[in-house]
């Protein structure tokens, strides 16, 4: 349980909850995006630095000294903060839907450990996940926890928390990047299915989100052939999985939320409105919807600019949502 309307008279101090940099990771860039916490008149900074090739690769940190030497840039940059809050890539990232069982005395996350090595293609020793539940269901004769189940390889993981350090700042947390994305997107009294679309130059993410959690997620590289093209073959793919989860859950998706870098947003926009018609309603996302009132306040970066940031953004709010 959350005391929001408690908390916001009495706010805990900073060495209990310490403000925090959103950080995301991708092949060309490192994004950081600083939130002050006001709901009145947030501060906001951020940075985007470039990197070189190579220095991570689909999603794993190949040169670990080179991106230590361009976070510590960021660190200049925010200069007094030194919190970090990161998203995982979601190359590294295995997400399943499973149950486990409600018994006295069970522990829900050591029935979750024996689920790992049937979903994830590595040892439980390997691996790191954490869990969000979805509700609860009969199983027989007794209950179980309906869960989302997000696992990385351990070792990947750690090289970016590692990468952190030696740039001067100090990782506090880690979301995976489509949760993170949805934190930012989702409205916090949203209830029901939706889609988000994460739309780069050379890759696309398709996230199908239940309330604020997403339960499914698929990545596509785009190497050749018009953006298009790429883009709707995997919406097809995410929308022939997601008709089975509809009829089963009897949800369907409402709305299709679109970030990232605003050219290729606006190209998957134009698509899924052809493609879908009236089905859906389709839009622009807005990062700052769980930050500020947008028709109130107005944010120091652009719209274009604001939608590449839905990570570090939603990175930054998920030690508060």
């Amino acid at each position: 349980m959350k005391f929001e309307r408690v908390l916001k008279y009495f706010p805990l101090p900073q060495f209990v909850s310490p403000r925090h940099i959103g950080m995301s990771f991708s092949s060309s860039s490192v994004k950081a995006m600083f939130l002050d916490g006001s709901n009145t008149n947030p501060e906001i900074k951020s940075i985007i630095i470039p990197l070189e090739k190579g220095v991570i690769s689909d999603g794993k940190i190949e040169n670990l000294k080179e991106l230590a030497t361009k976070i510590s840039e960021i660190k200049k940059f925010f200069s007094s903060e030194s919190f970090v809050s990161f998203a995982i890539p979601d190359e590294l990232i295995y997400l399943f839907r499973t149950s486990a069982p409600l018994a006295k005395g069970s522990s829900v996350t050591e029935a979750l450990a024996f689920s790992i090595e049937e979903n994830v293609p590595l040892p439980l020793s390997e691996t790191i996940f954490d869990f969000e539940p979805l509700g609860v269901r009969q199983l027989g004769s007794e209950y179980g926890a309906d869960v989302v189940v997000a696992a990385s390889v351990k070792k990947e993981v750690e090289k970016f928390s590692e990468a952190i350090k030696l740039g001067g700042l100090n990782p506090a947390g880690a979301v995976h990047e489509s949760q993170a994305i949805a934190n930012a997107l989702m409205p916090k009294n949203f209830s029901g299915s939706a889609c988000i679309v994460h739309a780069r130059k050379d890759r696309i993410g398709i996230y199908l989100v239940r309330n604020s959690a997403v339960i499914f997620s698929t990545l596509r590289y785009v190497y050749e052939g018009t953006y298009e093209h790429n883009f709707l073959d995997e919406y097809d793919k995410f929308l022939e999985y997601s008709s089975r989860y509809e009829k089963e859950e009897k949800s369907p998706i409402k709305i299709v939320f679109v970030c990232g870098e605003f050219e290729f947003a606006q190209k998957t926009v134009e698509s899924v409105s052809k493609k879908d018609l009236s089905k859906r309603e389709v839009k622009l996302a807005n990062v700052w919807s769980n930050v500020l009132e947008i028709n109130e306040k107005t944010p120091s970066l652009s719209y274009e600019e604001s939608i590449n940031f839905a990570g570090p953004v939603g990175a930054a709010l998920s030690n508060t949502l």
